[in-house]
């Protein structure tokens, strides 16, 4: 006899039969395992290593001079060009002279003229031909025209514009046979044999400067963009004791002789690199470790400061109890309870719980 099926039943039949092989396979049903969650990392330094601090800068030229005419009148030759480089007592531009020329000439006639009177009068005085009175106006005369020819003769010098030092024209700023007015900036010359570096340093570090226990033959380095693998020992000007305004730092200045083996300009960045150890005060050079303030946390029932550290051999985190100093700009100082080579968690720690697996994002060095 044989069974015929219907369609639907044949398909019902099949059905359960796949279900039936399924449930005996108790290896096909994968278990959802929870994400590994990623956290950006902090590795902690030595803390010798912190006191080495970075300083963004700005070159500037050490010396520097906008140059002008001490009287008016038309520019009749500028003898250089922008990036010259020019000598001490050089000349650089010249004034339509003509005018001045002629009133030194005028003044000069003057003076000749009351310098033969008062030799008159001086040997007339003598002879008693004229009274003392005579002779006293012609001496002031004399006297009168003396100053005005050496005004005369300043003023032909004032044509002239010369170079008060070795240097480069920076920039020019009339062209010639334009009017100028006095004292209007005719050049910038700046200085091309030393340049400064100026930095901000911030009152936290400035508090702890001490004057005794600076190491006097301690020289900052400067590192220029571009040519990271020089540094250059620089040597300190002058400091401001008058905050920059719109911060709560401190200007500090630094110079150089300019390096041979780099095109250094005024207005190239720079980075200044000084030890602190060698400046600020024993009591405040080391003991701790610094990290971001993003790192630090509290434990939900003691209130007690907290990290969270990362472990390379198991990928886990865990909180690790530390004992913090003071906030400071480059982060949190950290008393006990972390070492040099610790990584901790700088990100989403709110998240975190003792042995969670998670991935390493990025890892950033110590500050």
């Amino acid at each position: 006899m044989v069974l015929v099926l219907s369609r639907k039943q044949w398909l019902l039949m099949t059905s359960v039969a796949v279900l039936l092989t399924a449930g005996c396979d108790e290896h096909s049903i994968e278990i959802a395992r929870p994400a590994v969650r990623p956290v950006k990392l902090f590795q902690v330094q030595d803390s010798n290593k912190i006191l080495l601090r970075h300083f963004p800068s700005k070159v500037r030229a050490s010396k520097e001079a906008e140059l002008s005419f001490r009287i008016p009148g038309s520019l009749n030759n500028l003898a250089v060009n922008q990036g010259d480089d020019v000598l001490k007592g050089q000349v650089l531009a010249h004034l339509d002279d003509r005018d001045v020329t002629n009133e030194f000439r005028d003044r000069q006639a003057t003076y000749q003229l009351l310098k033969n009177e008062f030799y008159r009068a001086q040997s007339l005085l003598k002879k008693k031909v004229v009274s003392q009175a005579d002779y006293d106006l012609a001496k002031a005369k004399l006297e009168s025209a003396k100053a005005v020819l050496e005004m005369a003769k300043d003023k032909l010098e004032y044509s002239t514009l010369k170079a008060p030092f070795n240097g480069r024209i920076a920039q020019t700023a009339v062209k010639n046979y334009q009017q100028v007015q006095a004292q209007q900036v005719v050049l910038v010359l700046q200085g091309s044999d030393v340049i400064d570096l100026a930095i901000q340093i911030p009152e936290s570090i400035i508090v702890h400067v001490n004057k005794m226990s600076i190491d006097r033959g301690y020289k900052p380095f400067a590192v220029f963009t571009g040519a990271s693998e020089k540094s250059y020992p620089l040597v300190y000007k002058e400091h401001a004791t008058r905050v920059t305004a719109g911060t709560q730092s401190y200007e500090v200045i630094f110079s150089l002789p300019v390096p041979e083996d780099l095109n250094v300009l005024p207005g190239m960045s720079a980075t200044v690199v000084i030890d602190l150890g060698k400046i600020i005060k024993e009591s405040q050079r080391g003991g701790y470790v610094l990290v971001p303030l993003s790192a630090i946390t509290s434990a939900d029932a003691t209130n007690k400061m907290v990290v969270w550290c990362f472990y390379d051999q198991t990928y886990e985190v865990k909180p690790v109890e530390v004992q913090i100093g003071r906030i400071t700009e480059a982060g949190v100082q950290i008393i006990s309870g972390l070492h040099s080579g610790d990584q901790v968690v700088t990100a989403g720690i709110s998240r975190l719980t003792d042995g969670m697996k998670v991935k390493p994002l990025r890892k950033e060095r110590g500050l």
